[in-house]
């Protein structure tokens, strides 16, 4: 919003010859209102957004849950585990990250991948630990190789 709002004040400025003092309260207010109504829409949607199932990290494997659905993936049939950010939070205090989600991309040995969308906050609230450190902490752990697009 600030380029819009930089860009109008300098056309202001250069072509009406405006004074800066009357164009800045003159555009001032419909920016705010602009960017609450945005922060507040968004802020919305994320709250919709529910959680459907959990993913769980071990040494030797991925347990994926997805309502009544388990499924396991062996470590060593993982050729690569790509994470990448989504969903951008409004404010920091939403996530540890700063970010709301990402997106897991397990790639297998044979060619083929999943991807799914994962929540930055442990669903346990008494262990404070983020898919981020999660990761981070496997990667010395296993043999696939782990790469977080931050």
């Amino acid at each position: 919003m600030s380029t819009v709002f930089i860009t109008l004040l300098q056309i202001g400025l250069g072509i009406f010859h405006f004074k800066f003092a009357l164009l800045f309260f003159v555009l001032l207010p419909p920016i705010l209102g602009i960017s609450l109504y945005l922060h507040l829409k968004f802020k919305s949607d994320l709250k919709q957004i529910k959680t459907i199932g959990e993913i769980e990290f071990t040494r030797t494997t991925i347990k994926k849950r997805i309502g009544d659905s388990l499924t396991e993936y062996k470590i060593n049939s993982i050729e690569k585990i790509e994470l990448q950010k989504h969903i951008p939070a409004l404010s920091a205090s939403i996530s540890k990250g700063g970010y709301f989600s990402y997106i897991l991309k397990i790639i297998f040995l044979d060619s083929t991948s999943e991807f799914l969308v994962v929540s930055d906050k442990p669903t346990d609230k008494r262990i404070n630990l983020s898919v981020v450190d999660t990761l981070k902490t496997l990667k010395k752990f296993i043999k696939p190789e782990i790469i977080i697009k931050l």
